[in-house]
């Protein structure tokens, strides 16, 4: 079995929710994220907007899904 070391995340996954769907999902370094969050928020002032860290792993990996 391998052990992953995480380290503090250094970028978020900011995702805008239509009910239980995802409609616009982005990950990015933590101060674009931000931005993306806030455009977001202000675009679709009605739906859900989140923002989570995104684990990286020891060799500095984003452990996000693929392709995001």
């Amino acid at each position: 079995m391998t052990e992953t070391l995480e380290i503090p995340a250094s970028h978020r996954r900011v995702r805008v929710w239509f009910g239980a769907h995802p409609i616009a999902d982005h990950t990015a370094a933590a101060e674009q994220a931000a931005q993306y969050e806030e455009a977001m928020r202000r675009r679709f002032a009605s739906l859900r907007v989140t923002s989570e860290p995104v684990p990286v792993d020891s060799r500095g990996d984003s452990m996000a899904e693929p392709g995001r």
